[in-house]
C-alpha cells in the first residue's frame, strides 16, 4: 500500500505559507469549511476516551483533519521526525521548528516546547 504523504519534505516558508493559509480561511487554496475543519475539534467525547497515543493524550486537545487541534483554539503538528508548527490565531502567532532529531516520545523533546514558550513570552 502507497502512502499519500511518504517522502515528502517541506520548507519552513512552505510551513508558513500553509499556516497562513489555513489563518485566512482557505484561500486561495481551500474552501473555508475545508479550512475551519482542519483546525477545529472534530472529535466526540466518546473518540478521545477511547484513547491516542496515551491514556492523557486527548487532554486539552483534540484532532482536526489532518493536525491537532488545542483547547485554546491554537492548532499545528508535531512531527516525529523533528518538526513542531503551531498556529495561535488569537495570539497571532506562528511557530515552526525544524530540527533534525526524531522525537523520543509522542510529545515533542524540551526544546521544541521551550522555543515554543519563548515565542509567546516574547509577545507579553
Amino acid at each position: 500500500m502507497c502512502d499519500g504523504a511518504a517522502g515528502l519534505v517541506s520548507t519552513v516558508d512552505d510551513l508558513l505559507a500553509f499556516a497562513r493559509m489555513l489563518v485566512g480561511g482557505g484561500a486561495p487554496v481551500l474552501s473555508p469549511d475545508a479550512a475551519r475543519a482542519m483546525s477545529t475539534d472534530q472529535l466526540t467525547a466518546a473518540q478521545k476516551a477511547y484513547g491516542g497515543l496515551g491514556d492523557d493524550f486527548f487532554a486539552r486537545r483534540s484532532w482536526g483533519f489532518g493536525q491537532a487541534v488545542l483547547d485554546s483554539g491554537a492548532f499545528g503538528w508535531n512531527g516525529g521526525f523533528g518538526s513542531s508548527w503551531l498556529v495561535d490565531p488569537a495570539s497571532d502567532l506562528t511557530v515552526i521548528i525544524l530540527t533534525q532529531r526524531m522525537f523520543e516520545t509522542p510529545e515533542p523533546p524540551q526544546v521544541h516546547r521551550d522555543i515554543q514558550a519563548a515565542a509567546y513570552e516574547a509577545l507579553a
